[in-house]
């Protein structure tokens, strides 16, 4: 990581998000089923349909970044650290590349849930007990276990890349990292049990 920050102006942090969000999107785009949502669609409109999708989702990602860095930065100097945001933004964007690695269970998930027709006029439930039948609670488990597994990893890769771009220990890394993922989370919380009353 501080090759990285010292590498000069451009470390490449949007590219590692922008693939890292396409590679989290492998299993949840099913561009095969717009044709029921939308009848009469044809292949040019769907392939325009999915890109945009995954450009508002990518824009998205990198949004969330530089917003990250900016609160990531100040709590990081009230630690004691010395990093500006842009090094903070490629330590959070670096922190992600265990996402990109995540293709090793997610490329599985997508071929086995293309044996798995659901279409408008499928039984739900008779498809629900051939997976299970066929051992899908374990595929399910291994899988979910496997997600966990990388956002651990993620967060993990995060706490010491943030704390190498602030110069200091891996724990104010993760203090750092922690207070920057709950503060907007917390403000989220508040606005929607402020607006529920």
């Amino acid at each position: 990581m501080r090759r990285i920050l010292d590498s000069g102006e451009h470390r490449w942090s949007v590219e590692v998000v922008v693939l890292a969000f396409a590679c989290a999107s492998v299993n949840d785009i099913d561009a095969y089923r717009l044709g029921e949502v939308l009848p009469g669609l044809k292949l040019l409109p769907t392939l325009a349909i999915v890109a945009l999708s995954i450009i508002a989702g990518a824009a998205t990602w990198v949004i969330t970044l530089f917003i990250m860095s900016w609160i990531a930065t100040p709590i990081g100097r009230m630690l004691g650290g010395t990093g500006t945001v842009a090094d903070v933004r490629a330590a959070l964007g670096w922190g992600m590349t265990p996402i990109i690695w995540s293709q090793i269970c997610r490329i599985p998930l997508v071929i086995l849930m293309s044996h798995f027709h659901i279409g408008s006029q499928s039984n739900p439930r008779q498809i629900l007990l051939d997976f299970v039948a066929h051992g899908g609670c374990s595929i399910v488990i291994l899988i979910f276990g496997f997600q966990l597994l990388f956002a651990i990893w993620s967060f993990v890769v995060g706490c010491f890349t943030l704390a190498e771009a602030h110069r200091f220990s891996a724990e104010k890394g993760f203090v750092n990292l922690a207070i920057a993922i709950a503060l907007p989370l917390l403000v989220i919380a508040s606005a929607v049990f402020t607006f529920r009353r």
